[in-house]
């Protein structure tokens, strides 16, 4: 392959396999086909809303990313889409003046269009919502991403209003708000009756069988194929999170094309296990350093291996009892709560994190990843530090071969 080749097949892969930004294209998204249908469902529905919500990184920015591609390929081109990442500085105002700003009005033959921010009031309310949308010519699309990053106590309140508001007047518009599940309790909590006009869509971790598409997909357009093994063996190290499959199948291509093949092999994977650990934000390695270090010998790095590998439910939480199959798995030894009950305790404190958050009380204490990219990177580096082996990962009931870092 020649240097020209290289570049342009580099190139390819890094197109398809893009761990640092959400999908926005159709073409790569893989799975989700149960959510997809859910959103269409309310799109299609006047007076129905969404809510997209689930554990950080599971996909939800990319599904809302190629909601309007799936309309298109429903022959439905009328619609307008404007879509709002929430900071921590966004208010009700400032939310709707970017919307508005992305959606115009004809005002007919031989006048000027408009945007809709043009008949935005000052200080707007529900109300003034939902009669700038009723000047609208065409329906629309809404998407507001990230609304648990706002800070302003008032603008979930007036947003919950703006929902009922819309659905009552079956307006010919859809909101989709995209959030963690907080969020939808605290929009229901500011108005109840919404509860019937706001389609609540959760987003699970991504199945084995969806992460191989993901693969499957990327590989298809860079013309490569993989070994089966090396694939599902992708789909388990990256625990249910797109982003760690987008990230190891990007360095195992790039490996592979490295050595001229087309064909990815679980050599290849092994060295993207190690480009993946070596390569890990400062943020992460700081992270885990401050989790784990201690000039004394402990089992700071077990537990927290051991906390990755447990069982999660489906908001990402697991109980303390989870702990002990892989612990027992890492250490070859029997351990109970207690042996690693101030482990836990300190991971959810500045003194070690706080690394794990923890819900509920006394003895039903359930904890969870704060960040649930921690999750999958602490996994890559408990294999990279050798204190479990990759063939102990596997989510199927046929394992494959064992094989080792080499």
């Amino acid at each position: 392959m020649t240097t020209r080749d290289k570049i342009e097949k580099s190139a390819n892969i890094n197109m398809a396999f893009t761990p640092s930004a959400p999908i926005n294209n159709a073409d790569l998204f893989a799975g989700r086909l149960k959510q997809i249908q859910r959103v269409m469902g309310a799109i299609f529905q006047r007076g129905q809303h969404a809510m997209i919500f689930g554990e950080r990184g599971v996909g939800k920015t990319s599904l809302s990313n190629i909601i309007f591609d799936f309309l298109v390929l429903r022959g439905k081109h009328e619609f307008q889409v404007a879509r709002y990442n929430c900071g921590v500085a966004a208010d009700f105002h400032s939310i709707w003046k970017a919307v508005f700003k992305s959606l115009t009005v004809n005002r007919g033959p031989g006048a000027e269009t408009l945007t809709l921010d043009e008949l935005l009031p000052e200080n707007p309310g529900s109300e003034d919502i939902r009669q700038v949308f009723q000047q609208a010519d065409s329906p629309s699309i809404i998407i507001i991403d990230e609304i648990d990053r706002i800070e302003d106590s008032d603008t979930p309140a007036i947003i919950a209003d703006t929902i009922k508001t819309l659905s009552d007047h079956s307006i010919n518009t859809t909101l989709i708000l995209v959030g963690v599940a907080d969020s939808v309790e605290q929009l229901i909590a500011e108005h109840q009756s919404i509860d019937r006009a706001l389609v609540q869509i959760q987003m699970p971790r991504m199945s084995p069988e969806e992460l191989s598409e993901i693969v499957d997909k990327g590989l298809e357009k860079c013309g490569m194929e993989i070994d089966p093994e090396a694939k599902h063996r992708i789909a388990a190290l990256s625990r249910g999170l797109p982003h760690n499959t987008h990230l190891l199948a990007r360095h195992a291509a790039l490996t592979a094309m490295e050595d001229d093949r087309d064909n990815i092999t679980r050599d290849d994977l092994s060295q993207a296990i190690k480009d993946a650990v070596e390569n890990q934000q400062q943020t992460t390695v700081a992270a885990y350093h401050k989790a784990t270090h201690s000039p004394r010998k402990n089992l700071y790095k077990e537990v927290l291996l051991a906390c990755a590998l447990a069982t999660k439910d489906e908001l990402g939480y697991f109980p303390a009892g989870a702990i002990r199959e892989p612990m027992e798995m890492i250490t070859k030894q029997h351990y109970d709560i207690p042996a690693f009950s101030q482990h836990l305790k300190d991971f959810c404190e500045d003194k070690r994190g706080p690394i794990l958050q923890k819900k509920g009380e006394g003895r039903r204490f359930r904890f969870r990843f704060i960040n649930p990219m921690m999750e999958p990177s602490v996994v890559l580096r408990g294999i990279s530090d050798k204190l479990i082996e990759p063939n102990q990962i596997w989510t199927s009931s046929a394992p494959p071969p064992p094989f080792e870092l080499s």
